[in-house]
């Protein structure tokens, strides 16, 4: 049976509403004008795309289903697939949880895209099956019923949004905007319009979906069977509550002995520099990590030089950053969220590894020797592993990678690691021990029990005391043991 044109004519035109107010609408006046984010030059082109279709939709609710403007709906929508998957292809195949923007019910904007354009053409695909024969003829050019004129009235609307943006954070040709994106501003001193970036012929690349958990230091699963013989417990020395300016959960620290200072982080993008007696906070500021290269749930950081840090998420993304009294937080509008005067950026990337790459991780920490930064796997359900991983501080890629020997019974929770020289010291969250791994031979041959921390997340090597790190929101500490 075909379908009335009347029919058709209404379906089309809410589908037309649909896509100009949902992903068009979302992406430009939720995300850009609420949350800041600037589209990059890949997402303008997928953006242009899903208004031609919706414009196509618009004319065919206006003369009639006809063979040239399905000629278009599906060229438009054809571009707006090849679009996403050359946006994807630039990360879809990093390591897990890795991205670049925001991401919605966990998946990225751009895979979104290839999402809706599948949709668009299952769309058209039906409605032609549903043609018989042949395309419904207009009944009546001169009829526009309330939904057609609601349709236009939205799409006019969201494309008034969509030209200041574009204008005002793009520029007018021959300006083409950014690879990478700084956060939407109308503040003309931060705005920049850049001829930097052409588009350049790539690959094209495609991954399946990862379904490993990411974790939650604040409520971390208990790991059975993970503890290791213990040789004698370590003894508790004193615990030191850290300054209520640190709000969220630590997961992370670090100690340079050389200038005395101490380093925090939280899982809600805060890293703070403290002094030696941890009493007071010299500097903090919270990673913008949305709108690059994707940066949240930090859990690891390592001094790596007398001031300067690095700082890792759970998904292998890392900043480094240097305490200096003299920066000024003003300069770095375009890197931290909020924070104090006394940090700059250095870098910022994301260490690509191989057998570790489906794993998550609980930490971090730098091997002097060899200058490396170091990580180690936590568990998960499916590609389980037990991994460390070292990279180099000249060029941050991957040097070497090795399961770990382990005793136990099952991998433990590793969510602290130090460092000194042949020997690494792992933080077992679940069974609250220090593990002495050999550096060389990559086994655990020792464990230390302790008591008095409920969720241990970091440790550090300090005047040879172990300082655990607590993590409880609001009220942080760090306890010493030897």
């Amino acid at each position: 049976m075909k379908m009335k044109e009347s029919t058709v004519n209404q379906i089309v035109s809410l589908a037309a509403m649909a896509l100009i107010a949902l992903p068009v609408g979302i992406a430009c006046i939720i995300l850009g004008y609420g949350l800041g984010d600037t589209p990059c030059i890949l997402c303008w082109q997928e953006r242009t795309a899903m208004v031609l279709v919706a414009l196509i939709a618009i004319f065919i609710t206006r003369y009639g289903l006809k063979p040239k403007y399905l000629g278009a709906l599906i060229l438009a929508s054809v571009y707006g697939l090849w679009a996403g998957y050359r946006h994807s292809s630039n990360h879809i195949l990093k390591d897990i949880g890795q991205g670049f923007g925001p991401a919605i019910f966990g998946v990225h904007t751009y895979v979104w895209v290839m999402v809706v354009f599948l949709v668009i053409l299952l769309f058209a695909a039906v409605l032609l099956m549903l043609q018989g024969d042949k395309l419904s003829e207009k009944e009546d050019k001169n009829s526009w019923t309330l939904l057609n004129r609601s349709t236009v009235m939205v799409f006019l609307v969201v494309i008034g949004f969509n030209i200041v943006q574009a204008f005002s954070q793009t520029g007018p040709f021959p300006f083409i905007g950014q690879s990478d994106p700084y956060r939407m501003t109308f503040d003309s001193d931060k705005i920049v319009w850049s001829t930097a970036n052409w588009p350049k012929l790539s690959s094209l690349s495609a991954r399946g979906s990862y379904a490993i958990e990411r974790p939650d230091f604040a409520n971390m699963a208990e790991v059975e069977g993970s503890e290791v013989s213990n040789q004698p417990s370590l003894n508790a020395l004193r615990t030191q509550k850290l300054p209520t300016e640190i709000t969220g959960v630590a997961t992370g620290i670090s100690y340079s002995a050389n200038s005395d200072i101490y380093a925090v982080v939280t899982s809600d993008n805060w890293v703070h520099f403290l002094n030696g007696k941890l009493d007071k906070v010299l500097a903090s500021v919270m990673i913008d990590g949305a709108f690059s290269v994707e940066i949240s749930n930090l859990t690891g950081v390592a001094f790596d030089g007398d001031n300067s840090v690095l700082v890792t998420a759970d998904h292998k993304s890392y900043v480094r950053l240097e305490y200096d009294p003299l920066a000024k937080i003003s300069d770095s509008y375009y890197l931290f969220m909020d924070g104090t005067d006394g940090v700059k950026e250095l870098k910022r990337s994301r260490f690509s590894t191989v057998r570790a790459k489906y794993n998550y991780i609980g930490s971090l920490g730098w091997d002097a020797a060899t200058q490396e930064y170091v990580t180690v796997t936590l568990p998960a359900k499916v590609r389980n592993n037990f991994v460390i991983s070292r990279f180099s501080n000249q060029d941050f890629e991957l040097n070497s990678e090795a399961k770990i020997i382990n005793p136990a019974e099952t991998f433990p929770m590793v969510t602290g690691l130090a460092i000194e020289q042949d020997k690494a010291y792992l933080l077992n969250h679940s069974a609250k021990q220090v593990l002495e791994m050999t550096m060389a031979t990559n086994s655990i041959d020792a464990a230390y029990s302790f008591d008095g921390v409920s969720n241990p997340q970091g440790l550090a090597l300090v005047n040879g005391e172990f300082a655990v790190l607590n993590g409880a929101q609001g009220q942080n500490s760090v306890s010493f043991f030897k």
